[in-house]
């Protein structure tokens, strides 16, 4: 048996998908259906089912890949210990953060991180979901909320404040303003619930699960926007609008698996994000 195969086989298990399992491995859809094909001929039995867009695991897939777990977490248990044993800086450092902090608040900084760290290469992913630093997706995970994972080292970094923002000509009082909103795909946001419950009969103009478009609507004069006021403030083309009741701040963790928390160039990002996160908080 290729073992590569069965990490294969149990990534498509855990997405349900050719192409769920493709973008968590980061390669093409068929590479993912060829690997299994090759497990399946090397056990000699049918592993899944093929849907039109989806895979059912068979009764011996579904034995397969709940015996299959205990050794991927081994199998990534060693690729961190291998990762964190590694004394230089010539190795990638993966950063995970929301779209928005990742595109506004750490990209600007990693000129000067990089001029200090030349042998470092960044990759800096925006992202939505959390990234699951046990199977190493990233080396340092920036979240909105605290983790309760225990095999993870966490770090308040800054408390992040919000604010409405409207163009510089907006001049609807409070009761009237046209809200931009979050629509129901980020219903799980705290400004989402947050907003719903305070419409007051004031309508909303547009909603949308991503923060620039927001911002760019509001600019337009399109309406109002709760925004962080790292994003709102720094545009000039926006302006604070004061309000009877103000969204609470949100909290910024930094996360970083126990494994890795003393490779240099994970450390080395540590000390940037702190650095860089923390000033939201000044």
């Amino acid at each position: 048996m290729n073992w590569e195969d069965f990490r294969y086989f149990l990534t498509l298990a855990d997405a349900g998908s050719f192409s769920g399992a493709a973008r968590t491995l980061g390669v093409d859809h068929s590479t993912v259906a060829r690997r299994v094909a090759a497990l399946e001929t090397a056990f000699g039995v049918r592993l899944i089912d093929r849907l039109p867009k989806a895979v059912m695991l068979t009764q011996e897939g579904h034995a397969l890949a709940r015996r299959g777990q205990g050794a991927l977490e081994a199998m990534f248990a060693v690729e961190r210990a291998a990762a964190g044993a590694v004394a230089g800086m010539s190795v990638p450092l993966c950063i995970s953060a929301p779209p928005s902090l990742a595109r506004h608040v750490i990209a600007p900084g990693l000129n000067r991180f990089c001029e200090m760290h030349p042998d470092i290469e960044v990759i800096l992913q925006g992202q939505t979901q959390s990234a699951d630093l046990n199977r190493r997706q990233a080396d340092i995970a920036i979240r909105l909320s605290r983790p309760r994972k225990s095999s993870v080292i966490i770090r308040k970094l800054a408390d992040m404040p919000l604010g409405f923002y409207g163009a510089r000509d907006y001049t609807k009082a409070e009761p009237d303003w046209d809200l931009i909103s979050w629509d129901e795909s980020s219903a799980d946001i705290p400004q989402y619930r947050w907003l719903e419950d305070r419409l007051g009969g004031r309508r909303v103009v547009l909603r949308s699960n991503d923060m620039d478009v927001q911002a760019s609507a509001a600019r337009s004069g399109l309406g109002v926007a709760l925004l962080p006021c790292y994003l709102g403030d720094a545009d000039p083309d926006l302006k604070r609008l004061q309000e009877r009741e103000s969204f609470p701040a949100r909290e910024i963790w930094m996360l970083v698996h126990a494994d890795l928390r003393h490779a240099p160039r994970v450390r080395s990002g540590m000390d940037f994000l702190i650095k860089t996160i923390g000033r939201l908080g000044s």
